[in-house]
C-alpha cells in the first residue's frame, strides 16, 4: 500500500469514525434538548390557558352580578312560574353574555337552565331581594369546547379538558392515550405520533385538568444510549488495531517528525520538523512547519481571545444573576460592548421615568468629554455617529423602542484611542444596542405586568393575591424568629342597600375613600389591601393585638368621620365601617389562621351591631408563655 493510502486509512481512523460517534452523541443530546424544548414551550402555552381561564371565570362573575341586578328577577323567581323564569333567564343571559346558566331555588331545586352542558369557568352567585334568599345561580361565558379553541389560537397547542370522569372536550383525538397528572409531562401516542403533553389544573369547581399536546422529536435517553456505547467501544477497538499496524509500517519515517512534533506540542514553536528528501513526507513536513508559525501567531490571538472567552462568561453570569433588573442589564452590556468593540471606555444611559445608566472602564478626561459629545450627535441626528479628537474615536447610537414611530429610550457610547472603530466592530456595537433596547422593553413590561397582576384596578392598593403572598412571607417570619403579626379585617356596612340605592359608582367612590383611608392611617412596614367586594384588610408586621386594636379604632373612626359627595352632585353620603382584629406570635398554623381569626371578629362586630371594632384571642401567646416559663 503506498503512503497516500496509508494516511487516507489513517484519516479515516482519527477523523471519520470520530465524527460519526460525535454524530451519535449529538443526536442523543438534540433528542434531550427537544424534550426540554417541548417542555419549555408547554409551560409557557399552560401559563397562557390559566390566564385565559382566568379572564373567562371574572367574565363570568361580571356577568353574573350584571344578570342578578336586574329588578325583575326577584318577582319571577318567587312567582314560581317555570315559563316566565325561563323567558326571563333567556332575555338576561342574552343581555349580559352568558352563554350557560342553571337557576335553583333556595332549595337547591332546579328552576331555569339554559346553554349547553360543557360549561366551564363558571361562577355561583346567591340570588337576594329586598325579602331575602329566592335562589342562586351558576353561569358561565365559554365552553370548554369554546375554552379549547381559545387556548388553540392563542398558543398553537391541541388541548384537552378532563374531570374526574374522563375527558369532557379535546382539540385532537386522544382514543385512549394516557394523558400525564397534574404538575407533570410526558410522551403520549396520538394517532400514531409522538406528542409531548403537559397537565395543570384549572382553578374553580370541578377538579378540571387542562392538558396541552405539542410536537417531540426526542426519544429519550435510556433508549438511545446502548447505541452510543457500543459505537464507541467499536470506535476505539478499530482504532487501536489499526493504529499498532500503522505504527508498525510508520515507525521508521514519522520518528524523526515525532521528536520534532514532541517539542511543538510541549509549546515550543522554533523546532522544526527535519525536511528529507522531496517525496510527501517531505512535503508533509514542510507544511507541518508552516503550520507550527501559524499556530504560533494564533495562540497569540488565541491567549487575547481567552482573556475575552472568561470575561464573556462572568458577564452571562452577571446578566443571569441580575435576572430582570435593569442597572445588572446595562452594566453587562457595556462590559460587554467593551470586550466587543476592544474599546476602552463605554458608557449607557436610558431615559424617563424609569431611567438608569452604567459604565464601564478608566477613561481620561478627553475620553469622556468626547463620549459625551458624541452622545449629543446621536441623539440630535437620531443614528450612529463616529467622533474623534486628540487621537480618541468615539461611536454613539441611540437606544430604539419598536413602536410606531420609533421612541428613543437612550444612548450608548464606546471609546478608544489608537485606531478608529472598524466596520464590523460597528455592526456588533448596533447589534449590542438593539438587543438592549428590546431587553430594556421586555423589563419594563414584565414590570408592568408584574404590578397590575398584584395591584386593585379600581383602589389602587393589593389585591386579593398580592395581600396572600405578603401575609404568606410574614407569616413565614413570625414563625421562624418567634415575632408577633396582626391583621385587621374591615367590612362597610350596609354597602350592598348603597349599590342598590345610589348606584354602582357612588359605591366605587366610597371605596376609593375607604383605601384612601387605610393608606393615610397605616404605616410605611403595613400593607393594606382590597380583600374583595366590600372587605379591605391591614397586615400588620411587628404589631401586637393592642396596636392592631388601635389602628382598626383610628380607621373607624375616621371612615365614620368622612363625607363622600354624591355623584352628579346635590349632597354627601356617610357610611361605617365593622372591623375586626386578630394576632399571632410564631404560630405554625400559618396565614390561614390568622385570616380566620380576623374575620370571625368582622362578624362578631357585625352581630354586634355594626360600626365598631371587635377582637380575636392573641393566637399562639398562650403558648409562648408556656415556653418561657419551661425555661426559667
Amino acid at each position: 500500500m503506498s503512503f497516500r493510502g496509508r494516511l487516507t486509512l489513517f484519516f479515516l481512523l482519527i477523523v471519520v469514525l470520530p465524527m460519526i460517534a460525535v454524530a451519535v452523541l449529538v443526536t442523543h443530546v438534540t433528542s434531550d434538548s427537544e424534550s426540554g424544548k417541548a417542555d419549555a414551550r408547554l409551560a409557557q402555552g399552560l401559563d397562557t390557558a390559566l390566564t385565559t381561564y382566568g379572564d373567562a371565570s371574572r367574565d363570568a362573575e361580571r356577568a353574573a352580578q350584571r344578570f342578578a341586578n336586574d329588578p325583575a328577577l326577584g318577582a319571577t323567581l318567587r312567582s314560581g312560574d317555570p315559563a316566565q323564569i325561563q323567558a326571563l333567564a333567556r332575555r338576561l343571559a342574552a343581555q349580559t353574555g352568558i352563554q350557560s346558566l342553571v337557576i335553583r331555588d333556595p332549595g337547591g331545586k332546579v328552576l331555569a337552565s339554559i346553554g349547553p352542558a360543557d360549561a366551564v369557568a363558571t361562577f355561583e352567585l346567591g340570588l337576594t331581594d329586598a325579602s331575602g334568599d329566592v335562589g342562586s345561580m351558576t353561569a358561565s361565558t365559554t365552553t370548554a369546547s369554546a375554552y379549547l379553541t381559545r387556548v388553540n389560537d392563542l398558543t398553537g397547542r391541541d388541548g384537552a379538558l378532563q374531570d374526574e370522569q374522563g375527558t369532557i372536550a379535546s382539540t385532537v383525538s386522544l382514543q385512549g392515550a394516557a394523558l400525564p397528572s397534574s404538575g407533570d409531562s410526558a410522551d403520549v401516542d396520538v394517532e400514531g405520533d409522538n406528542l409531548r403533553a403537559a397537565t395543570a389544573n384549572l382553578p374553580g369547581p370541578g377538579n378540571l385538568r387542562l392538558s396541552l399536546l405539542g410536537p417531540v422529536k426526542s426519544g429519550g435517553f435510556w433508549s438511545s444510549s446502548p447505541v452510543v456505547v457500543a459505537a464507541l467501544l467499536v470506535f476505539f477497538a478499530i482504532a487501536l488495531v489499526f493504529v499498532i499496524m500503522l505504527l508498525r509500517v510508520l515507525g521508521g519515517q514519522v520518528r524523526a517528525m515525532l521528536d520534532a512534533a514532541r517539542g511543538i506540542g510541549e509549546g515550543d514553536f522554533s523546532r522544526k520538523v527535519p525536511v528529507l528528501g522531496d517525496d510527501e513526507m517531505a512535503g508533509l513536513a514542510s507544511e507541518f512547519n508552516k503550520m507550527g508559525d501559524r499556530l504560533s501567531a494564533q495562540m497569540q490571538e488565541l491567549r487575547r481571545q481567552q482573556v475575552e472567552v472568561d470575561r464573556s462568561v462572568r458577564r452571562i453570569g452577571e446578566a443571569f444573576a441580575s435576572g430582570l433588573d435593569r442597572q445588572g442589564l446595562l452594566k453587562v452590556v457595556v462590559e460587554t460592548a467593551l470586550g466587543a468593540c476592544t474599546a476602552e471606555y463605554g458608557t449607557i444611559a436610558v431615559s424617563g421615568r424609569d431611567g438608569a445608566e452604567a459604565e464601564a472602564g478608566e477613561p481620561s478626561e478627553s475620553m469622556r468629554d468626547l463620549a459625551v459629545a458624541a452622545e449629543v450627535d446621536a441623539l440630535e441626528e437620531d443614528d450612529i455617529v463616529s467622533s474623534r479628537a486628540s487621537g480618541v474615536h468615539a461611536i454613539a447610537t441611540p437606544l430604539r423602542q419598536m413602536s410606531e414611530p420609533p421612541v428613543n429610550l437612550g444612548v450608548m457610547t464606546v471609546a478608544r484611542r489608537g485606531e478608529p472603530f472598524t466596520p464590523a466592530e460597528r455592526e456588533v456595537f448596533l447589534y449590542l444596542a438593539g438587543q438592549v433596547s428590546s431587553s430594556i422593553e421586555n423589563i419594563a413590561l414584565h414590570e408592568l405586568v408584574s404590578e397590575q397582576a398584584v395591584t386593585d384596578e379600581l383602589t389602587g392598593l393589593s389585591n386579593n393575591r398580592g395581600f396572600h403572598q405578603l401575609i404568606e412571607k410574614e407569616a413565614t417570619r413570625a414563625e421562624r424568629f418567634d415575632h408577633v403579626l396582626s391583621l385587621i379585617m374591615l367590612d362597610i356596612d350596609d354597602f350592598k342597600k348603597i349599590n342598590d340605592t345610589y348606584g354602582h359608582l357612588q359605591g366605587d367612590k366610597i371605596l376609593r375613600m375607604v383605601a384612601r383611608v387605610l393608606q393615610l392611617e397605616s404605616r410605611g412596614v403595613d400593607e393594606p389591601a382590597r380583600y374583595g367586594g366590600e372587605e379591605f384588610v391591614v397586615a400588620l408586621p411587628e404589631t401586637g393585638l393592642d396596636g392592631a386594636l388601635d389602628l382598626a379604632e383610628r380607621v373607624r373612626s375616621r371612615i365614620e368621620s368622612e363625607q363622600v359627595p354624591r355623584v352628579g352632585g346635590g349632597g354627601t353620603i356617610r357610611v361605617t365601617a365593622s372591623v375586626g382584629a386578630a394576632s399571632i406570635r410564631g404560630s405554625v398554623e400559618g396565614p390561614e389562621a390568622l385570616i380566620a381569626a380576623a374575620d370571625a371578629a368582622l362578624y362578631e362586630a357585625k352581630r354586634a351591631g355594626k360600626n365598631r371594632v371587635a377582637s380575636a384571642p392573641e393566637r399562639g401567646a398562650a403558648d409562648h408563655s408556656e415556653a418561657a416559663a419551661g425555661t426559667e
